[in-house]
């Protein structure tokens, strides 16, 4: 009997509605069960490496741009490309410095290779490469580093967290990698050392081996007609306890899958078409045929102890096996450690004392470092749905009392399901020390959703979610958000990640799947801006402390606070809190790692990210005056620098007197755009406030033109009434006068002006002997003498504002830091500093605003703004001299400057020792605290 018509669902609207949704299949998850590989690794500098689609290379890209380079393979891929497999392992060290890959070979040995980074951070030179035999290919690998990581407290001042890890004293690098065969691999470079040795070690028996041992081949372990290799690997590294000697004890955690032999494989395919009958009795000795249930994941995930030691001469290696754990789940699609470090000790009462004999109350119990060891499951059952997740947590411990047999227990403290959601990918989340507080952030994509309506259709639309699950629960965490991740039209649930690595600040993630490379922004918590006092417990206040601290890249915080989500106030709440934690660790005693140019050279990379980022033409231009002045900062700052290098007992190294020259030229331009502005303010201002204005401008003097009718009259109209702002107002809130109200500023101002005087008189009372000399005395007595600015009187009137400018108080001149531009409790000083220049000797007004250049070539010039120091692109950011055409030199990746730092200063036959030293200060990184790059790129 046919179904009634009437009842049956139209086609059309069938289709209407399947059209405005989207849904998620099987097959578009299957990939995590197939184990591919598609690594990723973000650098402290902010570089992010991937495997090339089908090639073996390794591509690099900065960010936040669009700029890619390519790491050379070694001669032995590059001659044969297609017999090698894009690289299925990529690590880079903690301090940017080395970087290995492992590129699996196709029928052939695979190649493992370490790189060595040099000056710029696209420059990447082969150290050493070695072949890794088949069955015995590499899955993992990470580096060793001594490094203790940097955490803010309540309080806001920062302290390093225990070392975790193994302290490797003589060797750099110290690289660690499992391989299928479950061995251990320790390959290290000694400083004195050409060549890279190695230690192997099996992980699934006992075993000691030392440098000074003759290495011995283990053979893998193998069931009856498989081979069975290790197809994961995870590292876990413990914090040192507080309360024993510090141990080198890691943990190793391996999964395993069983292969068919090329022999099984061979009987199988003889008998494809085999009737069962036996023609004789020789075949009975065959292999048994292929059981395809047998060649599976195990359901077992394997723990090791190793610890790595050095006794002064020799490194050496202890594995020791431990009781493996028994999931049922099938599919494990991702497996890592978290380690939470033990709590410090209270001091509330004496150390010294006993508590036992004083009759004092015993200090609070140390709570002993934690780790635990996460995974992830995916089922797929029948293959008929889709699979369901699940993600467990185990805690490893230490077996109390100690069991010489069993050192370390594995505990099951947490076990969630995400149906009806998909876990595609975790990473490490967040470490709350004060609250010892771990997280772990999953990916996870939806079932199904709807998609918009309308003519106007987003070319994204949000497909998942990132959530922060709290340890050891797993249960979510209610302080953090849950950013949506968003997939393109065309590719919702087909594109899902494979693997994920998160930024050197934690605050975002990238994640590789077969066709893409996303960026996602990981769960914050949910902290807005409040007073003042708690500013530096805002998640990116923290983590741009701790990122200055570790002296690591800021770009992700930029990228952060460039997003037009983000509001305005988020940078100057960012940059106050980041300077409270500065002062709160001057104030304790600890020492800081970085000074407050350094965060001024953060806030150029904020000021420019949010400049690209602003549709506003206005708000653009003031974010880019912003950075302007900020860079500005950071060159007063070195060029006093290289003066301080250069002065000597009676004068100044006149070696590189050029050099000098270059930087005097440099500080007087910018002295002159500061005069100029100071002028155009002393001669439209009233020295006595307007209360009709705001507190930020200035009232005009009252022009004999005014007595024009027209004018006057067109000054009062109710146009210019209602924007309460005259047409000659005056902002004080002028970037580049910063530096006449800051306390820092201004000492670093005087400073460079005491250099630059003294270095003119220096040059002036020397008797020129040479042609060389005579030029150079020439050059420097014509550029201080057509500045029209008197160096010693501009000198002491801004040494006798320093103390006036340190008066002020200390928040307010933290707000002005963050503002960039005085704030209103600093113009009163600003307005008396002003008048006490522009009614003094110290300038020379028709010299300052009329050169001789102008005479000639017109007028053109005269503008203050036309050409603001800092935006010429022919000079050198870091020695302020011209660009050479035919050198491409570096370019910076925070202030877009280029540099050619680096050449041979030569006079006379003699180098300059003194130059060199300063100069060599910035091969590293820009003045502005950038990282340098090839300036062909």
């Amino acid at each position: 009997m046919y179904p009634d018509a009437r009842n049956s669902p139209s086609k059309g609207k069938a289709k209407q509605a399947d059209a405005q949704n989207w849904h998620s299949h099987w097959w578009d998850f299957h990939p995590l069960a197939d184990n591919l590989q598609r690594p990723v690794a973000w650098s402290s500098a902010s570089t992010i490496f991937t495997p090339h689609p089908s090639q073996p290379l390794i591509l690099g890209r900065f960010f936040s741009s669009s700029k890619q380079f390519l790491i050379v393979s070694p001669d032995q891929i590059l001659n044969n490309p297609a017999a090698y497999e894009p690289p299925n392992v990529i690590t880079v060290s903690s301090n940017d410095h080395w970087l290995f890959a492992y590129f699996p070979g196709r029928d052939c040995d695979g190649v493992g290779c370490l790189w060595q980074r040099g000056y710029t951070i696209d420059k990447w030179n082969i150290r050493d490469y070695w072949a890794c035999e088949r069955g015995a290919g590499i899955v993992n690998a990470v580096f060793v580093s001594a490094e203790r990581e940097w955490v803010t407290c309540p309080d806001g001042s920062t302290t390093r967290l225990a070392q975790c890890g193994p302290l490797t004293p003589v060797s750099n690098p110290t690289l660690l990698t499992v391989t299928q065969a479950h061995q251990l691999n320790v390959y290290f470079l000694r400083t004195y050392a050409s060549g890279v040795k190695s230690l192997t070690c099996p992980l699934v028996q006992a075993c000691y081996t030392a440098e000074n041992m003759s290495q011995v081949a283990h053979d893998p372990p193998r069931g009856p007609k498989t081979s069975r290799l290790c197809s994961a690997a995870s590292f876990g590294f413990i914090f040192h306890d507080r309360t024993r000697l510090a141990e080198s004890v890691f943990m190793v955690a391996m999964r395993s899958r069983r292969y068919p032999l090329s022999d099984t494989l061979r009987a199988a395919s003889d008998n494809s078409h085999d009737l069962g009958l036996s023609l004789d009795n020789q075949l009975d000795e065959r292999p048994p045929l292929l059981d395809w249930n047998s060649y599976q994941e195990e359901q077992t995930i394997e723990l090791c102890e190793v610890k790595l030691r050095f006794d002064g001469l020799c490194m050496s290696v202890l594995t020791a096996p431990l009781s493996p754990i028994y999931h049922p789940a099938p599919c494990l699609t991702n497996f890592m450690f978290v380690s939470v470090p033990g709590s410090k000790q209270d001091t509330s009462t004496s150390p010294k004392a006993s508590p036992m004999k004083d009759k004092q109350p015993q200090r609070g119990q140390l709570e002993l470092p934690m780790t635990y060891l996460v995974a992830s499951f995916l089922d797929f059952e029948e293959y008929a749905s889709l699979p369901k997740s699940r993600i467990v947590a185990y805690s490893i411990v230490r077996v109390v009392p100690p069991n010489s047999k069993i050192p370390w227990a594995a505990r099951l403290v947490g076990d969630r399901s995400l149906s009806p959601r998909i876990l595609t990918v975790v990473a490490p989340g967040s470490l709350s020390v004060a609250m010892r507080k771990a997280t772990v952030v999953v990916a996870t994509t939806n079932p199904g959703g709807a998609l918009a309506r309308g003519a106007a259709k987003p070319k994204e639309i949000p497909v998942g979610n990132l959530f922060a699950l709290q340890l050891p629960d797993l249960s979510d965490d209610p302080d953090c958000d849950h950013p949506s991740i968003l997939a393109p039209l065309n590719r919702m649930s087909s594109d899902c990640p494979l693997s994920i690595f998160t930024s050197p600040n934690k605050l975002l993630a990238c994640a590789v799947s077969m066709l893409q490379t996303s960026v996602y922004i990981l769960p914050r918590a949910r902290i807005t801006s409040g007073s003042k006092d708690t500013l530096h417990q805002l998640p990116l206040a923290q983590a741009l402390t701790v990122a200055l601290q570790s002296r690591r890249s800021t770009a992700d915080i930029s990228h952060i606070l460039s997003l037009p989500s983000t509001p305005a106030t988020m940078l100057h709440d960012t940059l106050f809190g980041t300077l409270t934690s500065y002062e709160v660790n001057a104030r304790l005693g600890t020492a800081n790692s970085f000074s407050m140019v350094d965060v001024m050279g953060a806030a150029v990379e904020i000021y420019r990210a949010r400049a690209r980022w602003t549709q506003n033409e206005d708000e653009k231009e003031r974010y880019l005056m912003l950075s302007r002045n900020a860079l500005n900062v950071c060159s007063v700052s070195a060029c006093s620098a290289a003066f301080e290098n250069c002065k000597e007992s009676e004068g100044y190294d006149l070696e590189p007197v050029w050099q000098l020259i270059s930087l005097s030229t440099w500080v007087i331009a910018f002295l002159e755009d500061l005069m100029k502005e100071c002028v155009f303010l002393a001669d439209l201002a009233d020295p006595t406030p307007n209360t009709s204005l705001n507190s930020n401008e200035v009232m005009p003097k009252q022009e004999p033109m005014d007595d024009n009718p027209f004018l006057r009259n067109w000054l009062t109209s109710p146009s210019q009434q209602v924007t309460n702002q005259s047409p000659h107002s005056v902002s004080l809130d002028t970037p580049i006068l910063l530096h006449l109200v800051h306390p820092l500023f201004l000492s670093n101002l005087r400073a460079v002006v005491f250099h630059v005087s003294s270095f003119y008189q220096y040059l002036t009372s020397m008797t020129a002997k040479r042609e060389n000399s005579q030029f150079a005395r020439d050059t420097m007595l014509d550029l201080v003498d057509s500045s029209g600015l008197d160096l010693k009187v501009l000198e002491d009137i801004l040494s006798s504002a320093i103390p006036e400018a340190s008066a002020i108080p200390v928040e307010e001149v933290m707000a002005s830091f963050a503002e960039g531009h005085p704030v209103p409790a600093q113009h009163e000083q600003l307005k008396k500093t002003i008048r006490s220049l522009t009614t003094s000797s110290a300038i020379d007004r028709p010299r300052l605003f009329i050169k001789s250049s102008d005479l000639v070539d017109g007028f053109a010039n005269l503008s203050v703004s036309d050409h603001p120091v800092g935006d010429d692109p022919g000079m050198d950011v870091v020695t302020k001299g011209r660009l050479l055409t035919q050198k491409p030199g570096l370019l910076c990746l925070r202030c877009g400057g280029r540099s050619q730092i680096g050449g041979e200063v030569m006079v006379a036959g003699h180098s300059s020792p003194r130059w060199k030293i300063w100069e060599r200060m910035w091969a590293a990184r820009c003045i502005c605290g950038g990282s340098w790059v090839n300036g062909n790129i």
